[in-house]
Order: structure tokens, then C-alpha cells, then sequence
């Protein structure tokens, strides 16, 4: 398959894209999308309307923060908003991306994956290693992770990463198998457009994986969610919003002040 018939033109919306040497080009409009750094840019100067407006989220367009987020910032981040026991109950991230992993049923169905939100791409290079016969697309909206994402993904065959925006996916519709979308929902702008969006563009009994955090039961946690600007999810919340948006099958695994859940489109 060709990665860029997975996608839709930013320009003309048609799923007409199709790969040429190192670009992608709409064979409906002739729009073009050069490979930069590695990765494909769906947000160009006059498409890029969403700006940062929390503060994690001007804190994931830091060089800085990119570099650090994998082995530093992300542990850091989570013992502070899950609480001290939700690494105990996962063992770090290998036991993290193993849960992930399962809910997504990646050792018996086939890709194409989307990693949402993939950061510097640490699920998504997991992903394919798990996955490799399958395409597995990482996107951020963040120009920095995208392009350690990038770096670091070199190597994998099956892998490729793209700027893009969560709220309007540029993905054609029915396509991917899985969405994984791991510790990013909390800092989403309109997390109902989020799920329209990925609801669109999973296959009929395509998994939609993600984790975020539930109310916190230390002051830490609140005084922390309440500086950031990060919004904290009651599960049975959540349950009746996916539910309304279309999604089946709700399930969910606590982890301390945190839970992973998954649901499936009918």
C-alpha cells in the first residue's frame, strides 16, 4: 500500500495523494507536500489556524522539551497527575504500551495504526515494531516533536510522521485499523470534534485506545492540573461522550489517578 493514499489532500480535501519520490501530490489539485526533516507538513502557513493557548501545550513546541520528553518530562509528568501508584501498577512504559498494546488487539489484526498526539514518537516506534507489516502514521500538532519524532524514528520501514491537528485529522475517512492516543485528550481544545475525528476515520470494528487522567485525589495533582490548564475526565463521563459520539463497547483499566480505556466503532 502507499502510505499517502492512507491521507487527504489539506488543500481540495480529496483522497487523491499519492507518493513521488520524497512529496505527495493531489492528483485532483496538485497540491504538494514536500517531505521535511522527515516528516510530512499538513499545516502549512494559511491552514495552521490552531495556536497554543494552555500552558503544556506551548511547553510541547519547546526544542527543549521535544528532546527531554521521552526519558524525563513524561515520567515526570505522569507521577505527579496519576499519583505514586500508577507506575508501580504498569511497571514503566513497557507495561504501559503493553496495555495499550492488547486493548488495541495488535498482535491479531492488522494495521494501518495512527499514533494521536505521538509526541517524539515513543508509542509510535513501539507500534511498529509491533506491528511490522503495517503502516503506522505518528501526528502532532507540535513543529519540535514532530521532528525529534522524526530523528528518531529513521529505520523503521513501515513508520511515517506527519504535522497535523487532532480537531481535523488529515487522514482519509474508514482507513486506519487502531488509533492509539496515549496522555494527550486532557489538552485538547474540543476533545467532542477530537472523537468525531477519529470516529471517521477508523474502519467498521476499528479500536480507538487512549489514556488520560481522572479527577486527582492529592492537592499536588489539582494545583497542577489547575496551573496547566489541563482538564481531568470522570470516566463515567467519558463513557456517555464517546457513547453519544457513536462508539461501542467501553471498557477501562484504572491506574491510580489515571485510566486507559478503549471502545470500538460499530
Amino acid at each position: 500500500m502507499d502510505v499517502a493514499s492512507l491521507f487527504r489532500c489539506p488543500q481540495c480535501h480529496k483522497s487523491e495523494l499519492a507518493l513521488h519520490s520524497k512529496q505527495m501530490i493531489c492528483s485532483a489539485c496538485s497540491h504538494s507536500l514536500p517531505s521535511r526533516a522527515g516528516y510530512y507538513d499538513f499545516l502549512s502557513a494559511t491552514l495552521d489556524k490552531r495556536v497554543a493557548t494552555t500552558s503544556e501545550q506551548k511547553l510541547m513546541e519547546s526544542e527543549l522539551i521535544a528532546r527531554v520528553y521521552e526519558r524525563f518530562w513524561r515520567p515526570a509528568f505522569v507521577r505527579v497527575m496519576a499519583g505514586k501508584g500508577a507506575e508501580g501498577l504498569t511497571g514503566g512504559f513497557s507495561g504501559e504500551f503493553f496495555i495499550h498494546k492488547n486493548c488495541l488487539s495488535m498482535d491479531e489484526r492488522e494495521g494501518p495504526w495512527l499514533d494521536l498526539s505521538c509526541g517524539p514518537g515513543t508509542f509510535t516506534r513501539a507500534m511498529a515494531s509491533a506491528s511490522p507489516g503495517s503502516w503506522v502514521v505518528g501526528l502532532d500538532i507540535a513543529r519540535s516533536m514532530v521532528e525529534v519524532a522524526a530523528t528518531r524514528g529513521r529505520g523503521y520501514d513501515n513508520l511515517v510522521f506527519v504535522r497535523g491537528d487532532a480537531h481535523e485529522l488529515p487522514l482519509r475517512s474508514g482507513c486506519m485499523s487502531g488509533v492509539n492516543n496515549s496522555g494527550a485528550l486532557h489538552v485538547y481544545d474540543d476533545p467532542e470534534a477530537v472523537f468525531s475525528e477519529i470516529l471517521r476515520v477508523l474502519m467498521p470494528g476499528g479500536l480507538f485506545v487512549g489514556s488520560t487522567f481522572s479527577p486527582a485525589k492529592s492537592m499536588v495533582g489539582r494545583l497542577m492540573s489547575q496551573v496547566g490548564g489541563i482538564r481531568r475526565f470522570q470516566p463515567a463521563e467519558l463513557r456517555a461522550w464517546l457513547s453519544r459520539i457513536g462508539f461501542a463497547d467501553y471498557e477501562e483499566v484504572r491506574l491510580g489517578d489515571a485510566f486507559i480505556f478503549r471502545v470500538r466503532k460499530p
